[in-house]
């Protein structure tokens, strides 16, 4: 046993001592890849000449608006969930609405009831009741006209009374006093007679309205008046069409087949005509757009095929359709925007991922890499490739593509399909081991 314990110290003793030599030797690399720090890599591809970048958007991007203003009883989803065109996502409080469409209901009920009545002609007693209303508004008249026929009398002799005091003032044998209290007493005559006239007029007016009425009612409504009446049962027809589609509309509902990825209320808060409650989009398939420059865009046309990467999916293409290929440039950069679709249906790509199109073509291809990528290091341009499970610097020249991408010139270190790492810390160096996240 003992001799078998001093072998064991013997190999340890060596190792340790192998350790000490091996550490001694190689510093520098030892302390780039003493513990593996994570990154995230991207995979470079190349792309034609005749290609562009851009970013995914949703085929359909909705906002959810309510069409009439309300109390929020409930809502029916939350971010993340999908659903289906006239699905009802957000349920507004209908008391007062069904209260004005019961309402409604009850003026058609009125308008058709009378139209009916009109329809099927006078009744005795309507006739009757017009006949009385008629000699009461006869009766009516002749008292008006007798009070006329009285405060003209009396307006006769306070005029009279009134224009002696006014001459006998002006001669100073009536004083002022005298003079106002006549005034007075000619002014309440006037307005007596004024409301006397006006009764009369009232009384004949309503005598009038009666023998009409009584005559109608002798005649038979007219086309017109059946047409009126016709008209005002369309008039509250429309009323309750117009409540019940209030009461409608406090069911929200969703416009397309999506999936709700913003929810702006809850339940109990009031919701207004026209603001935002909901945002659904439908990614069954996404858009690409890209701007092409001057000499590229005689040579797409809508409707072709074109290979559509995304570099946060570096294992797999998608093909995409030219859907619009604009006649106009863009001002800034004279370039020409170029949209195309593309189907997601197994949901891999998301809105706002760069993606890269390649139309086609012969012209030579070229290496392109994120700016992410790029940093600064005395005075030259850096990204660090992965090989294996460390990094090691490439210097690289570049030039812009645009604000996310640039292209690579010249031959370098640097090919399509190899590994680079995405926004690379200060603790990098050459030979730093890594793991790639």
């Amino acid at each position: 046993m003992k001799k078998h314990l001093n072998v064991v110290l013997s190999v340890a003793v060596l190792a340790g001592s192998m350790m000490m030599v091996s550490g001694c030797g190689s510093a520098p690399t030892n302390a780039a890849s003493s513990d593996s720090q994570n990154v995230k890599v991207i995979t470079l591809g190349s792309t034609s000449a005749a290609g562009a970048s851009g970013k995914l958007a949703a085929d359909q991007t909705v906002q959810v608006v309510s069409k009439i203003s309300g109390k929020i009883a409930s809502v029916n989803v939350e971010e993340g969930a999908k659903v289906k065109k006239g699905d009802v996502l957000v349920q507004l409080e209908t008391d007062d609405y069904s209260k004005q469409l019961e309402q409604a209901q009850a003026g058609l009920t009125a308008s058709q009831a009378k139209l009916a009545d009109t329809e099927a002609g006078a009744r005795t007693q309507d006739l009757q009741a017009a006949q009385a209303a008629v000699e009461q508004a006869k009766s009516a008249t002749v008292t008006a006209s007798a009070g006329v026929n009285q405060a003209q009398a009396a307006l006769d002799l306070v005029t009279k009374s009134y224009n002696h005091a006014r001459n006998f003032y002006d001669q100073g044998d009536v004083t002022e006093d005298e003079l106002d209290k006549v005034t007075l007493d000619y002014e309440k005559a006037k307005a007596a007679y004024d409301t006397a006239v006006s009764q009369q007029q009232g009384a004949n007016a309503q005598l009038a309205a009666a023998q009409a009425k009584l005559s109608l009612l002798k005649a038979g409504a007219t086309s017109n008046t059946l047409e009126a009446l016709k008209a005002d049962v369309e008039r509250t027809q429309a009323a309750v069409d117009l409540a019940q589609n209030t009461v409608n509309n406090a069911a929200v509902v969703s416009p397309i087949d999506g999936i709700i990825v913003k929810k702006n209320v809850n339940a109990g808060e009031m919701a207004q005509a026209g603001a935002p409650l909901l945002t659904v989009v439908s990614m069954d398939q996404v858009k690409v757009e890209v701007s092409v420059p001057e000499d590229m865009v005689n040579s797409i046309q809508q409707g072709a095929k074109a290979v559509v990467n995304v570099p946060s999916i570096p294992d797999k293409t998608f093909e995409g359709t030219i859907s619009f290929v604009s006649p106009v440039s863009d001002t800034n950069n004279n370039t020409f925007p170029v949209k195309l679709t593309v189907s997601n249906a197994d949901g891999l790509l998301h809105a706002g991922a760069v993606a890269n199109v390649a139309f086609g073509g012969n012209g030579q291809s070229r290496l392109e890499i994120p700016k992410s990528a790029v940093i600064q290091k005395d005075g030259k341009s850096i990204v660090y490739k992965l090989s294996g499970e460390t990094v090691h610097p490439v210097e690289l020249q570049t030039e812009e593509k645009n604000q996310d991408w640039l292209y690579v010139k010249g031959e370098g270190n640097l090919q399509a399909n190899d590994k680079i790492v995405i926004n690379p810390s200060d603790k990098l160096a050459d030979g730093t081991k890594v793991h790639a996240e």
